[in-house]
């Protein structure tokens, strides 16, 4: 019967391609190491089946890097990605862990935070955390969970969904009603959002063809510009707003330098603005009165017509949760056509 090692390595080279280096190859077997240490090494074949007490199993799911058997109506979900985390959410499934910062900045989910296990970063997941977690799935991307994913797969049936999840929101709430058996969910929170947009559109239709709409983020030391290429930008284009010409074309986050304010001119501005007790919005604070207090700022034609407003976290990052929120944002600050 192959090691863990073996089974990970063979995993590895399998799906990538191309050996394990010395540096990943000594990670792998610390934390294999470690595993072994918890109970016997699992089978290769450990990943594509249900433990007995789990029943029969739902699907098989194809994903980045292959496909998984996922149980039926699991219950202890790890997620591995911010935008993930309110994708089940919004799905009406608790997770059990979660990257620690989303407890933190993302308020507007209002977790149960007793509930919910802090397992590091996406990037640098804490295996051994989760593993304590005893998760019967564990859900991430291919950009964020390719270094970890073949540890993870040990763990639980793991799904790493080949998608930009900042950008392709939409689609992978779909992704997850399929893996989650939550189709319906899905659907329905994707109609909801479409009658909302016609809400918004029927009830400021001059505005919305007239306005441009700026949306930046400033973080200690730096401004940055939010452009179409971001969650906000996309939930805007659906909202069919114009934006400046610096956030209409090019990256979607963009930094600029103080002497540069009038690129983030437009005929409103979006100030995304943390809204926890944490440093990190502290120093966004800071960093906001401070640009104001710049001799630039007043000469800003959306400061001239007191059309600046700071919104929260749900501007950052996020799903069908966030954007219905920022509909309901632009519903209030845009005026009824009637």
């Amino acid at each position: 019967m192959p090691t863990i090692i073996q089974s990970i390595q063979a995993r590895w080279a399998g799906n990538w391609g191309r050996p394990l280096n010395r540096r990943r190859f000594m990670l792998l077997m610390g934390m294999a190491a470690l595993a072994s240490a918890c109970g016997p090494a699992p089978s290769p074949q450990a990943e594509a089946e249900v433990s007995p007490a789990d029943g029969e199993t739902d699907q098989v799911i194809q994903h980045a890097f292959g496909e998984t058997a996922v149980p039926a109506n699991p219950n202890r979900i790890v997620v591995l990605g911010y935008t993930l985390v309110e994708t089940v959410v919004a799905l009406g499934v608790q997770p059990i862990g979660a990257p620690g910062i989303i407890l933190n900045e993302m308020t507007y989910l209002e977790l149960d935070q007793d509930a919910i296990s802090d397992v590091g970063t996406p990037e640098r997941p804490n295996l051994e955390r989760i593993t304590t977690l005893n998760p019967d799935l564990i859900l991430t991307t291919e950009r964020l969970g390719g270094e970890s994913y073949p540890l993870l797969s040990q763990i639980a049936p793991t799904v790493a969904f080949d998608i930009d999840e900042r950008l392709e929101w939409r689609a992978l709430t779909r992704l997850c009603g399929e893996a989650l058996g939550k189709q319906d969910v899905a659907a329905k929170l994707s109609a909801d959002y479409e009658a909302k947009l016609a809400q918004l559109k029927s009830q400021a239709p001059q505005t919305l063809e007239a306005i441009t709409a700026s949306i930046v983020f400033l973080t200690p030391g730096r401004i940055r510009t939010m452009g179409k290429a971001t969650f906000p930008g996309t939930v805007l284009a659906d909202a069919e707003l114009l934006r400046p010409p610096s956030q209409a074309a090019g990256p979607g986050l963009m930094n600029i330098s103080l002497e540069a304010l009038d690129e983030i001119d437009g005929d409103v501005l979006f100030i995304l603005t943390p809204q926890s007790e944490t440093e990190l919005a502290a120093g966004v604070r800071a960093e906001i009165e401070g640009t104001q207090a710049s001799p630039l700022w007043p000469q800003l034609q959306a400061v001239q017509n007191d059309q600046v407003y700071e919104v929260g976290p749900h501007w950052g990052l996020g799903s069908y949760i966030a954007a219905n929120l920022i509909l309901d944002d632009l519903l209030t600050y845009f005026p009824s056509a009637g």
